[in-house]
């Protein structure tokens, strides 16, 4: 039985894959940022700063990011924004978000962060109600990438950005195989000794394994709509920033 065909029968035994991730999430959530740091040598961070900078909200304008978790893309956007900024941030597990509230209220943002339960694939917005939208680590996770993208185009304002940070497959045999190596091997031994979850951690590269390299991402958010789709790659491609805008 291959690892795809494995983890497909735990989404259909769980009722699916959105369930099947919230409660996974939801199992790891207290160790989950130290174990980004970790696993990342703390480069996770200045991901998401990069991403923030270009989304890049301005005076008064509200954002949206999608599977917020605890928070750290939020916080990231807020430093790097106008005065008067605010972020909706959504996400389906709770655990992380109360998480996430104990670290807004410590860096005195509750006034510019709310934190509440959605999903990426059926935002509760009106149409065109954001000024830009943004994710980090979520766009895996999704059952269907295509209605996600397509939800995040409904919900931005004509103008608006959307700016998704992913894990990806770097280009390059030697890295490449170098990273295969760590991500599949390594990294879920950490998660298994140090994080003490196994299942969880073995699911973090068992989903990368068809997920859409950088090129075919761009292509699918051309399709569904998005515009002026570029992408950086970000330490040798082991993550890429994706942008796009909606048009006028």
């Amino acid at each position: 039985m291959t690892k795809n065909v494995a983890l497909e029968e735990k989404f259909r035994a769980t009722g699916g894959k959105r369930p099947y991730v919230q409660r996974l999430f939801g199992r790891i959530a207290r160790v989950y940022d130290p174990m980004n740091r970790l696993m990342s040598f703390g480069l996770d961070q200045r991901w998401r700063a990069f991403a923030a900078r270009y989304l890049a909200l301005g005076t008064g304008e509200l954002g949206l990011d999608l599977g917020a978790g605890t928070a750290d893309l939020s916080i990231a956007v807020i430093r790097r924004s106008g005065p008067g900024t605010r972020i909706i941030g959504m996400d389906i597990t709770p655990e992380m978000l109360e998480l996430g509230r104990t670290k807004i209220a410590r860096l005195g943002l509750q006034d510019q962060i709310e934190l509440r339960v959605g999903d990426a694939e059926a935002i509760d917005l009106p149409d065109n109600s954001v000024d830009g939208c943004c994710s980090a680590f979520t766009v895996r996770n999704l059952t269907d990438i295509r209605q996600g993208f397509r939800e995040m185009l409904r919900v931005v304002r004509p103008g608006g950005r959307v700016v998704c940070l992913e894990i990806s497959h770097p280009p390059g045999r030697i890295f490449g195989s170098l990273f295969n190596f760590y991500f599949y091997k390594l990294a879920p031994l950490f998660g298994t000794v140090i994080g003490k979850a196994f299942e969880e951690y073995n699911y973090l590269p068992n989903s990368l394994t068809n997920f859409p390299d950088a090129p075919a991402l761009k292509a699918i958010m051309e399709e569904v709509g998005w515009s002026d789709v570029r992408f950086y790659r970000l330490t040798r491609g082991i993550v890429t920033v994706h942008v796009g805008t909606k048009v006028e």
